[in-house]
């Protein structure tokens, strides 16, 4: 019988079929990338060891490298430098990552830059306690009880470790700990600066090149190099159609998940069709790095998928300005309060499609802590301030009695903690210290928690439940970290607690091979 999941990964080996055709004949486009940029540490030429260059359509040829690496790494987001300066940390001497973009970042860069961690020291500062037991049961039971256990047990044991790791790289963390969207727990930290995403890939960034690590720009990753049962390299290809043979003892896959494919999300999720775009870049999808490149480069060699249908979408880039829940009221554009706020994301959007309506308004207070997007979107007007519930009303085209009795039983349920409308719990404030801010909102795309199964140890899996010998893979390439929902906070911790393990063990595989 046929299934919905040997349908979907029959079509992805089709896509990688495809791929390898395109690789042969010179013709992957690569849209946007005019001139492949190659580290110029890294010579040409051919190995006796190795089959020559082959010539391609067009007049191209694949070039062969002659340096053979310990470690090459694909993709320069969180987790691919994570991989990149632990392997170099753990021994392995010629690390190099390659990205199919102009610059590193990834969808870290952009990322509002919640970390959660089992921090015993920031919580006693804080008046709180939280223990391993905690953090595992809010990961596992916040994903569905869907997640494999012992990778969440590795992610929650790695990431006390894993914010010193950063904080050495001179990554300075605000010592107010907080609770990220969806996170559960206020175990959640952020960097004194307002754009965390970009302060952790730039300390890694600084810690790769002191290292010694290359990196190439444009490159784009097509195939695994496999001989002999094991990986041997990569092949990529630039804007000009060239292709390249990296060598390498170990390969480290970091290339992200699939937000962006719409061929993915129709197979796996098409609940959030092309009508959704994704936080990577509002409107402009093609933008987005996260294609499943890597997912379809390791189904190739018989990885196992696992979770791909937990897709995740979120409200990110329209009126909301917190990074915490409990102090914004969501109105739908009829100025009707239609959830929880607090609700896992897939529950509010449950609760949104059910208006009948795409957006919703999101309004907050003077009192609330804004966080990293505020300043940007008042300044670009998506978010605007009223000056009085009448203004706000006005602003919103909503009868002013109906914004303020909405507003008014509101607040008396973050007054009393009893919300009869719709059970919330957790509340922070009332909202009713001018200015007001709002604007309205929409889910976009924003995290797929599914993709390529891996051991703790962040080797590739098969089916079977081997592992593909030199293969390693960490952040949202993989699956099982998070099982059906990610909890806010653990996306950037399963990229650098992952990407350390992945680089720690392809460094050891690299030494012993």
């Amino acid at each position: 019988m046929t299934t919905k999941k040997s349908t979907a990964r029959r079509r992805l080996l089709g896509a990688a079929g495809a791929a390898g055709a395109l690789w042969c004949t010179g013709a992957v486009p690569m849209a946007g990338f005019s001139q492949a940029q190659t580290v110029s540490a890294v010579p040409d030429g051919a190995s006796a060891s190795a089959p020559a260059p082959a010539a391609v359509s067009g007049g191209r040829y694949a070039h062969l490298r002659e340096t053979v690496f310990d470690v090459i790494v694909l993709g320069a987001g969180g987790a691919g430098l994570a991989a990149a300066v632990a392997a170099r940390e753990a021994g392995a001497a010629r690390v190099l990552v390659l990205e199919k973009a102009a610059v590193a970042g990834g969808h870290a860069m952009v990322s509002s830059g919640s970390v959660n961690a089992y921090d015993p020291e920031g919580q006693a500062r804080m008046g709180r306690s939280d223990s391993l037991e905690a953090y595992f049961r809010d990961t596992f039971e916040g994903g569905g009880r869907a997640a494999d256990p012992e990778l969440v047990r590795t992610l929650v044991e790695g990431s006390e470790s894993m914010l010193r790791w950063l904080a050495d790289m001179g990554v300075a963390f605000d010592p107010v700990l907080f609770e990220a969207y969806n996170a559960l727990y206020p175990r959640s930290h952020r960097t004194t600066f307002s754009r965390s995403g970009y302060v952790y890939v730039r300390a890694l960034m600084r810690r790769a090149k002191a290292l010694g690590v290359a990196v190439a720009f444009r490159e784009r990753a097509e195939r695994f190099e496999m001989r002999d049962g094991r990986a041997r390299g990569v092949w990529t290809q630039n804007a000009e159609g060239l292709t390249t043979l990296w060598r390498a003892k170990a390969v480290v896959l970091a290339t992200g998940g699939f937000s962006s494919s719409m061929a993915l999300r129709q197979d796996w999720a098409p609940k959030l069709g092309s009508r959704f775009g994704t936080t990577y870049s509002v409107g402009f999808p093609d933008e987005d790095p996260a294609t499943g490149d890597g997912i379809r480069m390791a189904v190739a060699e018989g990885a196992a998928l696992r979770d791909m249908d937990a897709v995740m979408a979120i409200p990110f880039w329209g009126g909301r300005v917190l990074d915490y829940p409990g102090a914004e009221i969501f109105l739908s554009v009829i100025g009707r309060r239609f959830t929880d706020e607090t609700r896992s994301w897939e529950k509010v959007l449950d609760g949104l499609l059910e208006t009948g309506f795409p957006d919703f308004w999101v309004v907050t207070d003077a009192a609330s802590r804004k966080g990293a997007t505020f300043a940007t979107k008042v300044q670009q007007g998506t978010v605007r301030s009223a000056e009085s519930l009448d203004a706000l009303a006005d602003a919103m085209s909503i009868p002013r009695e109906r914004l303020k009795a909405e507003m008014a039983r509101y607040n008396e349920a973050a007054r009393t903690g009893i919300d009869p409308d719709f059970g919330r719990k957790r509340f922070t404030q009332t909202i009713e210290k001018p200015p007001f801010y709002f604007g309205r909102e929409r889910f976009d795309v924003h995290y797929t928690c599914g993709g390529v199964a891996i051991t703790p140890l962040a080797q590739i899996k098969r089916d079977d439940g081997t592992v593909l010998p030199g293969l390693f893979a960490a952040g949202e390439v993989t699956g099982g970290v998070h099982g059906r929902f990610r909890l806010g906070g653990n996306g950037l911790t399963d990229a650098f607690v992952f990407g350390r393990i992945a680089g720690t063990n392809a460094a050891k595989f690299a030494a012993r091979n």
